[in-house]
């Protein structure tokens, strides 16, 4: 059976890379590898972290690349691929644009599409812009739906998907945690750690700032708090935060983290503040609230399970949250008591076992 995984950002490889070395390890698959490169640059440490290299590279990253540009590369370019050597299916994972690109060509093309991670929907196509409309897309003609939990089954149901091309499997995400945290430490602080990842485009401009207003308040009234925040690398993030936060103290920046760096310091962390739909997932198995930075979720179940709280960028209720979190033990014991949501790390087993490949 010929198989190809296609991947483009940071967070579909940490997703797909606990398949992809399972799927190499069966004799009777064909697996080949294909990295648009749509985050090249953040890439290359995970991709050897995981002893994985593409078969093929195909560099599409730009500077300021567009939505579209994007898109309409990569539909070109797997065509191509799929044209030239047709697979039996390909693997696609999440809401990139990579994702659409690649399912629209297999589409098109009448190659069979398996969409990992379906099913999530916020009900609002501007919140996450544009992953909200590029999942509902795929949902639409996939063959396989592999929905990380029974809600996410159910969106897809009551939209329509045939039940027989939807399946819960957890979220392949504890997969790789649980190849990866071993090697994760915890770095001991004499203050509580909170932990900001940012980025989202819907948060740019406004919604950095009130971010940014919000860690300065809480600088101003609680001594026994540091802040480490990994910058991405886009203008609309890292030129804002670092004009706004000059000469701000009680605050670290770094580069974008390798992502054991990353799982150690969520590990670290007391608590963490995120836009990233990806930390929302990891963040359970850990034990460490969040703080959403979003209007919605896609994601409710990292709510409703008690982990999660919606504030969006609104200064006020981000500082209201966390200063209940830093002040009462109990309720935050609360928050983190309940059970994980996205599953035990075996994820990828039943994806491959209702393929029938093992």
């Amino acid at each position: 059976m010929k198989i190809y995984v296609v991947y483009g950002t940071r967070p579909e490889l940490i997703k797909v890379a606990p398949l992809i070395l399972k799927l190499r390890s069966l004799p009777h698959v064909t697996l080949t590898v294909v990295s648009t490169g749509q985050h090249k640059e953040m890439l290359t440490n995970l991709e050897s972290l995981f002893g994985i290299a593409p078969d093929v590279s195909l560099d599409l990253m730009t500077t300021n690349q567009t939505v579209n540009s994007v898109v309409s590369k990569v539909i070109g370019s797997v065509d191509d691929l799929i044209q030239k050597n047709r697979p039996d299916l390909v693997f696609v994972q999440g809401d990139t644009a990579t994702v659409l690109g690649t399912a629209m060509a297999c589409y098109y093309a009448k190659v069979k599409v398996a969409h990992i991670e379906a099913g999530l929907r916020s009900f609002d196509l501007n919140h996450p812009f544009p992953e909200e409309f590029n999942r509902k897309v795929v949902s639409i003609f996939a063959d396989y739906n592999f929905a990380p939990t029974v809600l996410s089954a159910d969106n897809l149901i009551k939209e329509g998907v045939d039940k027989s091309k939807v399946f819960v499997t957890g979220n392949t995400v504890i997969d790789a945690l649980n190849i990866l945290s071993q090697k994760a430490t915890v770095n001991p602080s004499e203050k509580k750690i909170i932990l900001v990842t940012a980025h989202r485009r819907e948060n740019h401009g406004e919604g950095m700032i009130h971010i940014c207003n919000a860690i300065k308040a809480l600088l101003n009234q609680r001594m026994d708090v540091e802040f480490i925040w990994p910058l991405h690398p886009n203008p609309n993030v890292k030129d804002v935060v670092l004009s706004k936060m000059e000469g701000v103290d009680g605050i670290s920046f770094t580069q974008p983290m390798d992502y054991v760096s990353l799982i150690s310091t969520m590990k670290s962390a007391y608590l963490i503040w995120t836009d990233s739909g990806g930390i929302q997932e990891e963040a359970p198995s850990f034990r460490k609230p969040l703080i959403i930075l979003r209007e919605v979720t896609e994601r409710p179940e990292v709510v409703s399970s008690g982990f999660g709280e919606l504030t969006g960028t609104n200064s006020e209720k981000i500082i209201a949250a966390t200063l209940r979190l830093l002040a009462d033990k109990v309720y935050y014991n609360e928050r983190v008591s309940g059970q994980n949501p996205f599953g035990e790390g075996d994820a990828c087993d039943k994806i491959l076992s209702t393929l029938s490949l093992v």
